[in-house]
């Protein structure tokens, strides 16, 4: 959903981690081809998890359909991280959210999807003159524009 998380890397918490390995005691002897044992090994040996595989683990559980007492179920979490996943997917597309808006306050044009250009009826335009001072930008400009470029480096 969000190409600006893709790639990203997050940390499991520990209670999820301590959740994970109380449900794979839970699930008992399984085999490893069992569906969830593989995910539930990798989170708790880890300890992080890559924004596409939090993906992927909400399209299993919400297209999960049998029940909570089934091992793959158990061995993916349950609701505990079935909740988890969501709420860590809500808050980092959040975030991204946020993020774009704060750039959009100061760099005007750079969240919005139209542009000036895309609303032109007539692409021709007639010639403009160049300015031929050496400095186009006056001190006072300059100095706004570098407290500017500061400001998003913070936020960055």
């Amino acid at each position: 959903m969000n190409s600006d998380l893709y790639g990203k890397v997050f940390t499991v918490p520990k209670d999820v981690i301590d959740y994970l390995h109380q449900c794979h005691q839970a699930a008992g002897n399984v085999d490893e081809t069992t569906e969830g044992f593989k995910r539930n090994k990798d989170l708790r040996e880890k300890g992080e998890i890559s924004y596409q595989q939090l993906k992927r683990m909400k399209n299993w559980f919400d297209s999960f359909t049998g029940s909570e007492n089934d091992i793959p179920y158990i061995l993916n979490g349950g609701h505990y991280v079935k909740n988890w996943v969501n709420d860590t997917l809500n808050s980092k597309r959040d975030d991204v959210e946020l993020g774009k808006e704060v750039k959009s306050e100061v760099l005007p044009n750079q969240y919005n999807q139209d542009h000036e250009k895309d609303n032109m009826t007539d692409m021709n335009r007639s010639s403009k003159s160049h300015d031929t001072t050496s400095n186009q930008y006056t001190p006072s400009i300059r100095e706004d524009l570098n407290r500017i470029n500061d400001l998003i480096k913070k936020i960055l």
